[in-house]
């Protein structure tokens, strides 16, 4: 008898001991690389970063370039990285940030499934499944808060960004498309749902070109920036005149200065915000990341007097 109700109190021990870690257990934190989806039976990878309270987070998805991938655009093969900078941002304003990797296309380089007919060497994979998905998922395994999700794409991810607030404009409050303009030759439909839209282009940008035209390697024709602009303000009904704010040309050695201009008032409180780097060429704005000389022969000027990442910040968390 002293046998039995020993094992029995042994059982009930290590028991309750079980059920007590389930129940203490956390959910990991940090940056976690090389996450694994199923989309239509095809495996595609992220990152996500896991703030300290991802309960009712915002969620910002970053959208890489032609060519690039999700450990480049955070920094994580050692070179330059102007959105690395949202990690920091991620950690003190408590956001998750999903870090999507596209798929290889005709072209032989990595990239996005976005609404330029000609770009034949972009992937033909579903990247708005891949996408959407992804944001549904976050918001269910980490309960994020699904009226504050947000895009920030570069290059073909600024333009994979304007194929988002086409096609699932309801999933999103607003996006941020740099060095990006809207597509001619479409092949998406057109939404008509308002939008906060971020845009940022340079005025000596080599490869999307700000008065509109040919994007270089025959990648698709593109509206201008100020049509791409003028679409999105009519689209969200805001006012026609802008505020315009000239921003201080705190780096003099750049060859290039930023104008903010601001269109309020839209539907629903949407807003329009396009910011003109004059002389800038194809890269994102940033302080701390700066490029190297070799790397800007390439997409030219880098401005210096703002940082990208800070300044979308700024206008999302508004929304």
């Amino acid at each position: 008898m002293k046998t039995t109700s020993i094992f029995i109190a042994l059982i009930l021990l290590f028991g309750c001991i079980k059920r007590e870690d389930n129940t203490n257990q956390e959910t990991e934190k940090g940056l976690l690389q090389n996450q694994k989806i199923n989309i239509s039976g095809e495996s595609r990878e992220y990152h996500i970063y896991v703030p300290t309270t991802p309960e009712n987070a915002p969620i910002v998805v970053l959208l890489h370039g032609h060519s690039g991938s999700s450990d480049q655009i955070l920094g994580l093969e050692n070179t330059k990285a102007p959105f690395s900078v949202w990690l920091n941002i991620a950690e003190q304003e408590n956001i998750i940030l999903l870090v999507p990797n596209g798929k290889i296309g005709a072209s032989g380089h990595q990239g996005w499934n976005d609404c330029r007919e000609e770009a034949d060497g972009n992937p033909t994979t579903d990247d708005v499944a891949f996408i959407s998905n992804l944001i549904d998922t976050t918001i269910s395994s980490y309960n994020a808060n699904p009226e504050k999700v947000f895009i920030n794409g570069i290059s073909n991810g600024g333009h994979m960004s304007y194929r988002l607030a086409q096609e699932i404009p309801n999933k999103l409050k607003a996006f941020a498309a740099i060095v990006a303009s809207k597509p001619v030759n479409s092949t998406c439909t057109d939404s008509t749902t308002p939008i906060s839209a971020l845009i940022m282009n340079g005025t000596e940008d080599p490869l999307v070109p700000y008065n509109g035209g040919q994007v270089n390697g025959d990648r698709g024709l593109v509206f201008s920036t100020e049509e791409t602009v003028a679409y999105w303000v009519n689209r969200n009904n805001t006012q026609t005149t802008p505020i315009i704010t000239n921003l201080p040309n705190t780096n003099t050695t750049d060859n290039s200065t930023v104008t903010k201009y601001s269109y309020t008032n839209g539907t629903n409180n949407t807003e329009v915000v396009f910011y003109k780097i004059t002389g800038g060429g194809h890269t994102e704005p940033s302080l701390e990341e700066r490029y190297g000389t070799i790397y800007k022969l390439i997409v030219k000027e880098q401005n210096g007097d703002i940082e990208m990442a800070e300044k979308v910040w700024d206008f999302f968390k508004t929304k």
